[in-house]
């Protein structure tokens, strides 16, 4: 009798799970994260020699339609909004299901995150758009608080607000309609200002303990997968993130201790908030904000990460290769041949 009892306990709680995985995806914001991560993770046919994963500092910092009109070198921008590094391993682990050694470029802004967990809304944009498989449960459990699983494992129970606002294209959102952008995204104000932290220093401080863990294993997944891995840090204004709450008190003293952590493991890093003078950057026109490249700064640090490429490791131009024959379509939508048109 018990036996019975329990079965059809468990049936239920299986229709009401699978009820809900259903409906989650309906309820998910449909964003340009979303459509990028569905269409470069698991639509798109196209494979990457080179994928950038990270924080918003990525996602409005590098594009790949600048390397493929330079270079014809194909990638990817995997960064999302507040992305944390230890969300970054377990994207990364999705994309090497179907990229296989590609040159990895992560940026480590993101180290920077003293608090246990990123803000909720910003893990939201990677881990809620990753297919469910046990990579996913693992970043849930690593990189969610315990209080908040039901709502990553089952989306729908986070969004159910939206029920009165569902619209058709909830239903009917296209992923490959943003794929043009390569997953690349950046703003178009200038900030009118200069940078504030603009002062060197030979300060070392310690890499907050999570994060150093997880370049850790960033470094222990490229020798175990043979993957290339490169650090970057993009342009910006240390002055706000060094006075936030759940972050570190001297972003440039801690990218020090990246750089020395860096050189132990023979990992390269450009760190391209010390070589603005070198890149061309100028702060004012070049930034969206503080913390963010424009399209016009973005095209720069794009330009100057592509001639780093090029110069350092053996790519494929692959411009005449029928297999990207879309790309240069691409390119022509794309906000750097429609704003810069350089």
């Amino acid at each position: 009798m018990l036996k019975k009892v329990l079965l059809k306990g468990l049936i239920f709680l299986l229709i009401i799970g699978a009820a809900l995985a259903a409906l989650s995806p309906v309820f998910i914001y449909k964003t340009e994260h979303r459509g990028k991560l569905i269409e470069g993770l698991y639509e798109s046919d196209d494979t990457y020699d080179v994928v950038f994963m990270g924080s918003s500092h990525m996602n409005g910092g590098m594009d790949p339609n600048v390397l493929w009109k330079q270079h014809g070198i194909t990638s990817f921008n995997y960064a999302t909004g507040g992305q944390p590094t230890a969300v970054s391993y377990y994207l990364l682990k999705d994309v090497l299901k179907k990229h296989k050694n590609p040159i990895v470029v992560l940026d480590v802004y993101y180290a920077g995150m003293t608090s246990k967990y990123g803000s909720t809304g910003f893990i939201s944009n990677a881990v809620d758009n990753m297919r469910f498989s046990k990579n996913k449960a693992d970043a849930i459990l690593s990189c969610t608080p315990p209080e908040e699983w039901i709502n990553y494992f089952f989306p729908v129970l986070k969004y159910h607000f939206r029920w009165q606002v569902i619209e058709k294209k909830d239903f009917t959102f296209n992923p490959a309609s943003v794929y043009y952008t390569k997953g690349f995204s950046a703003g178009t104000e200038k900030y009118g200002k200069s940078d504030k932290s603009a002062s060197s220093t030979s300060d070392r401080i310690d890499i907050p303990s999570e994060s150093l863990q997880y370049l850790k294993k960033f470094v222990e997944l490229s020798k175990k997968e043979g993957f290339k891995l490169v650090f970057v840090n993009m342009p910006c204004d240390y002055t706000e993130s060094n006075k936030e709450d759940g972050w570190v008190n001297d972003c440039a003293a801690m990218m020090n201790s990246i750089a020395d952590f860096a050189d132990e493991n023979g990992v390269p890093f450009v760190d391209m908030c010390s070589k603005m003078d070198e890149i061309g950057i100028n702060f004012a026109d070049d930034m969206n904000n503080s913390g963010h490249l424009n399209i016009w700064g973005a095209y720069k640090t794009s330009t100057y990460f592509g001639n780093y490429l090029k110069k350092n490791y053996t790519l494929k131009d692959r411009r005449s290769d029928s297999a990207y024959s879309g790309w240069d379509d691409d390119y022509k939508l794309s906000q750097v041949a429609n704003i810069i048109n350089p």
